[in-house]
């Protein structure tokens, strides 16, 4: 069990969420941003990056926290996190569809391109597995 610490030095289990849920941010900016030079929009309108960004960030922090996602024994054990991750993603990436689809005021499922959806949702899983694993890596390589 990870303990709190107060006073002048820092919480470990507070510094491990902010790296996680900073890295997820990151990774989701990442894609979008990828995303929207490769259909020739700008990437440097913050306001329609964090529009589009919106609906996959709020479907990625809804359902991970259930599926333990920011705890050390999932984030620091790759056997453990996969498998978690894949299963999120495949909750939590359909509501950001969903969620999609109804910012831009398209009916579901009708507004819910198909093509579209395999692609980002190949796409962002991949962002976050390599994401995930590597901050995995790296948290257990500083342990050794």
């Amino acid at each position: 069990m990870e303990q709190l610490t107060t006073g002048r030095r820092t919480n470990p289990l507070a510094r491990r969420v902010v790296w996680l849920i900073g890295g997820d941010l990151l990774t989701m900016l990442i894609f979008v941003w990828v995303g929207r030079s490769r259909h020739g929009l700008s990437i440097t309108d913050m306001t329609a990056t964090l529009t589009t960004a919106a609906p996959f960030v709020v479907g990625w922090f809804l359902i991970t926290p259930w599926f333990g996602l920011f705890r050390a024994e999932v984030s620091q054990n790759w056997r453990k996190l996969v498998p978690r991750l894949l299963l999120a993603w495949a909750i939590g990436g359909p509501l950001a569809l969903v969620l999609r689809a109804l910012f831009l005021g398209r009916p579901i499922p009708a507004g819910i391109i198909p093509i579209f959806a395999l692609a980002t949702l190949s796409i962002t899983t991949f962002f976050m597995l390599i994401w995930r694993l590597g901050y995995s890596w790296w948290v257990n390589r500083r342990l050794t």
